[in-house]
């Protein structure tokens, strides 16, 4: 999130007044080291404020989502998450559910690009009106279609609301609509506020229900800083020892105490080590350096699926 946080930094553009004395509070934390999260909690933004940092939000994952969807249109991304869905589908389960804070549209090209149904709490069109988080059933032929359902509890960059208050979904640009608003919650103490408005409401009670009934998880790059997203999850594992696996390129400090208190002895968790893969698991609660490159990774997997 560093990236979002220097350019959030370098082109808000607070009036003067209480916008300007909100904002150097958060310019003054950032620049004392705290990372974007930490810098906008417990912070009172007036809601001017908010609509320019999630203007500038759109404004600066809009850009990147939209030069991969080109790339995707010719060929031209490669999407680990496709391998993954592709693998998950040689099952006889025909749905895989993501839950992501998210707001590109990666998990959906990655759909796209492996032939598999993709669906965000939205009816089929190019206008596409909220279902109200409604399970959406799509056959192909007589049979259901592969299909990835993805709880974007934090909203997505096609999400958006119009002049009266309408929430809609369109097609991706790398221009924002005049008269419409970002549906997106940025980090910081409104997002707890902002959740409990339509579609995040309907959104996150589906991305509860299918965390509480999980079998395995596995959870890629999430810091577990959203309180209001993973208790579903923590209870599954801490309680019924519902596998996990945890791979970030760093571990947060958030994610290490969740291992420790709360993970269950069914967990394995990997981040980047500069002599290979650090491992924890509950031989290793600390961590263990281990090398050995991709035939090491599939036999710890192997393991997990195993317990």
């Amino acid at each position: 999130m560093g990236d979002l946080a220097n350019w959030l930094r370098d082109n808000v553009v607070a009036d003067d007044g209480v916008e300007s004395d909100a904002w150097t509070l958060v310019r003054t934390a950032l620049a004392a080291g705290d990372h974007l999260e930490a810098a906008l909690e417990n912070k009172t933004l007036p809601q001017s404020l908010v609509q320019k940092v999630v203007r500038q939000t759109w404004d600066f994952i809009a850009q990147d989502d939209y030069s991969l969807l080109k790339a995707a249109i010719r060929n031209e991304a490669r999407f680990p998450l496709q391998s993954l869905y592709t693998g998950l589908f040689r099952s006889t389960n025909r749905n895989i559910h993501v839950v992501t804070t998210n707001y590109d549209r990666v998990a959906e090209y990655a759909s796209d690009s492996g032939g598999y149904i993709h669906v965000t709490g939205f009816l089929p069109g190019y206008i596409r009106q909220a279902n109200g988080g409604s399970k959406l059933n799509i056959k192909l032929g007589n049979s259901p279609a592969q299909t990835v359902t993805v709880w974007k509890v934090h909203g997505s960059l096609d999400w958006f609301a119009d002049p009266r208050g309408s929430v809609i979904s369109l097609p991706m640009t790398s221009d924002l609509p005049d008269g419409l608003l970002p549906l997106i919650v940025t980090p910081g103490v409104s997002k707890y506020q902002r959740t409990h408005d339509e579609p995040f409401r309907s959104v996150i009670q589906g991305a509860d229900r299918v965390l509480d009934a999980a079998s395995a998880f596995v959870c890629i790059g999430y810091g577990f800083r959203d309180r209001h997203i993973h208790p579903k999850m923590m209870m599954r594992c801490s309680v019924y020892d519902t596998p996990i696996l945890v791979a970030a390129r760093t571990l947060t400090p958030e994610a290490k105490e969740f291992l420790h208190a709360s993970a269950g002895r069914h967990y394995l968790a990997l981040e980047h080590h500069e002599s290979g893969t650090m491992v924890y698991n509950r031989d290793n609660p600390e961590g263990a350096v281990v090398t050995g490159g991709k035939y090491w990774e599939l036999s710890a997997l192997n393991q997990l699926v195993g317990f």
